[in-house]
């Protein structure tokens, strides 16, 4: 049976963004290249967390860094953004591409979309997650064991709620969404190309858009910020579905020695590309990136 959704909450803004005392719960952050870069996933911030906490939190977990998004709708377009739905009553019609709306029917009459027990996927949602993986470079998947653990984490926090895109009972896609306050983040979203005819995303995301924004009455369906590391064409996906773009700044601190690692490793780039796995390369371009991003958003002081 669906879980009860919390009903949206009133105070929103001053409860739940920018809050020193929720941004650093363990539940708000992921971890990349094991362990070593911390990455907040949380709701949005308005301001940057102070300096000393996030190092704090850094050295507490023993990691080479970490990475947030804050600055939530500025004013200015830049580098650095987020993807959001919010679309009163979203309904088909409301998306302006026709194509857009062919393929969600597409979708429509040839899947089922429900809602999944997080339970059930960890114990049936490997497959579709190691089918999904072949479309990224540089990616190390996660192993049977480890998926399993991670759904099963999930499972256990009623936050946490699960979709899934069915064809002739074979799961061919499917998605994790977090409820926050009156947003929905939607965490992960998952399809096997082989089944790429059956167009899942479109129904996917479609379906819970319409349900949290529309049924349900959320404020907003938060995606995730724009990609480093994997190229993928997920943005334009989400701008035909109706979604938008919300410009922010990105914040990004390192430890000395990672600082120093990734002097050295820029200077040295030519040689680690040819010697080193493509991944190591690749993460290397993604810091690189990282850091010119955080100058260039970071606020202007007024001298």
């Amino acid at each position: 049976m669906p879980r009860e959704i919390s009903k949206p909450s009133d105070n929103f803004e001053d409860e739940h963004i920018g809050s020193d005392a929720t941004i650093f719960q363990d539940d708000n952050w992921e971890s990349r290249g094991g362990g070593k870069l911390l990455i907040y996933t949380g709701l949005p911030l308005k301001e940057n967390p102070k300096q000393q906490l996030v190092q704090e939190f850094v050295r507490k977990k023993r990691a080479w860094g970490a990475m947030w998004t804050y600055g939530w709708n500025s004013a200015s377009e830049g580098q650095w953004y987020r993807y959001v739905c919010d679309i009163p009553d979203y309904d088909i019609e409301k998306i302006e591409s026709k194509s857009t709306r062919k393929d969600i029917r597409r979708c429509l009459k040839q899947c089922a979309i429900k809602k999944l027990d997080l339970a059930w996927l960890a114990q049936n949602g490997y497959q579709t997650y190691i089918n999904a993986s072949q479309r990224y470079t540089h990616f190390v998947p996660l192993t049977k064991d480890r998926f399993e653990k991670n759904m099963l984490h999930l499972a256990a926090k009623s936050s946490y709620q699960a979709w899934g895109v069915f064809q002739d009972d074979v799961l061919i896609a499917y998605a994790i969404a977090q409820i926050c306050a009156d947003s929905v983040q939607l965490l992960v979203a998952k399809f096997d190309p082989d089944y790429a005819k059956a167009y899942p995303m479109y129904g996917l995301y479609y379906s819970i858009a319409q349900h949290y924004l529309k049924e349900q009455k959320y404020r907003q369906v938060l995606g995730a910020s724009r990609a480093l590391l994997h190229e993928t064409n997920i943005g334009d996906f989400r701008l035909k579905m109706g979604w938008r773009k919300v410009y922010c700044q990105l914040g990004l601190y390192l430890v000395l020695r990672t600082r120093l690692m990734l002097l050295l490793a820029k200077a040295l780039r030519i040689p680690i590309r040819l010697l080193a796995p493509p991944r190591y390369g690749a993460i290397l371009d993604s810091l690189l990136q990282a850091q010119d991003i955080a100058r260039a958003t970071q606020p202007k002081v007024n001298k």
